[in-house]
């Protein structure tokens, strides 16, 4: 198993997880983001955690992006707290 950092991941998932960080007043640079990959994209996992302090919630990312989707329900549903003041 390989562990990967967030500048790893393919542009289009960046992208999508930076404008999903936006929508809801976060930077990326709020979020700890690790991919734990064995070269298969079915075992995919990418792990996001908040650097101040949060669990790490896991994605599966069998279908490409479509994990920043999931994230983005979490961001909604305050799984990762409220963003930081500037």
């Amino acid at each position: 198993m390989v562990l990967k950092r967030y500048h790893e991941l393919p542009a289009e998932e960046r992208d999508a997880f930076e404008a999903a960080c936006a929508r809801h007043g976060f930077v990326v640079e709020d979020f700890e983001v690790t991919v734990d990959d064995d070269g298969s994209d079915a075992q995919r996992t990418i792990s996001v955690g908040r650097v101040v302090g949060s669990q790490f919630e896991r994605y599966a990312r069998a279908d490409g992006a479509a994990w920043v989707g999931r994230f983005e329900r979490d961001l909604a549903g305050d799984v990762f707290g409220f963003p930081l003041a500037d």
